[in-house]
């Protein structure tokens, strides 16, 4: 079995070099990190650190999802790879972590395989721990989620969403999902690429004995980082960025009911899911935040009236 690898690179190369480090990179037959057009960052460290990596540099910021299937398809058309790892840059993986991951294949109706993702701290806790699809928030929920890893037993199962921090999956299901949805810019792709697995009629599969370490933060999305870095929640009133992440978070739950949900999932979200929403906007009236306010309504209009 043929095992590729594929980073999406925005202000990160530090964070690769250091994810890199923590691998076994003698797993993987071909390793490709694709550079969303950064703008403040000297990719070419990469690989002069690390030569066997192949560099893909865009001459735009495609996003998140597409930057994952420029390095897939490269993997796929270029290296023949069988599996393809997305991994996020600011990750450190266990040593056994590759290989536990790869048993999950050994079941042919396994199309995805999670490990599990935990903070990157003396006593870590669980960033990702398993999940299952909430229509009522047009999202997943994460099982475990900010629970000492000390004090959680988890065992193989199948689960109904993988992180886009680290998860692989077969050629075959990438290419018969089509990967990643090229409407998701930022946030939710994930959700909506397990979906798609899911409803392909393969099975995610977490192996939690496979461990990656989430350290946080490994892209720069600009000069108010810093402050950003220190507000706990994306959506917290507080953040300087909270325009940002609520217009595509509304927007992006939007298209996934509508991509996804039926008419269940549909009149679920439009109900439960707008009352969690008012109530956001409610806390960012409170704090003035008016332009997070227009963010959200924009986002939501958008994701209502896109496309498909």
């Amino acid at each position: 079995m043929r095992v590729g690898l594929a980073y999406v690179n925005y202000n990160s190369s530090r964070f690769v070099i250091e994810s890199l480090r923590s691998l076994d990179r003698s797993m993987f037959d071909a390793i490709v990190v694709v550079d969303n057009c950064s703008p403040k960052d000297d990719v070419a460290i990469i690989c002069s650190t690390y030569p066997e990596v192949h560099l893909l540099q865009l001459r735009e910021n495609v996003g998140f999802g597409e930057g994952c299937n420029a390095g897939a398809r490269w993997l796929i058309d270029e290296r023949g790879v069988d599996v393809v790892f997305f991994l996020n840059p600011d990750t450190r993986v266990d040593p056994r972590a590759v290989a536990e991951m790869l048993k999950g294949f050994e079941d042919p109706c396994v199309g995805v395989v999670a490990p599990r993702i935990t903070t990157d701290e003396t006593r870590p806790r669980i960033w990702y721990g398993g999940g299952e699809m909430k229509w009522w928030k047009g999202s997943v929920s994460i099982d475990h989620f900010g629970e000492l890893d000390e004090s959680v037993s988890m065992h193989a199962r199948d689960v109904g969403f993988a992180s886009g921090c680290a998860f692989m999956v077969t050629r075959a299901v990438y290419l018969e999902v089509g990967g990643f949805h090229p409407a998701y810019f930022m946030y939710e792709e994930d959700v909506e690429f397990s979906l798609a697995v899911l409803q392909a009629g393969k099975r995610i599969r977490l192996i939690p004995s496979a461990v990656v370490r989430h350290v946080g933060q490994g892209s720069i999305l600009g000069d108010e980082q810093e402050e950003t870095r220190k507000v706990r929640g994306i959506l917290n009133p507080r953040n300087p960025k909270l325009p940002f992440y609520v217009r595509l978070l509304s927007r992006n739950r939007w298209l996934t009911v509508r991509r996804h949900g039926g008419v269940r999932g549909f009149a679920i979200y439009a109900f439960a899911g707008s009352a969690w929403w008012m109530l956001k906007l409610f806390r960012f009236l409170m704090a003035g935040r008016l332009d997070a306010v227009r963010a959200a309504l924009k986002g939501s209009m958008e994701g209502l009236l896109y496309r498909f």
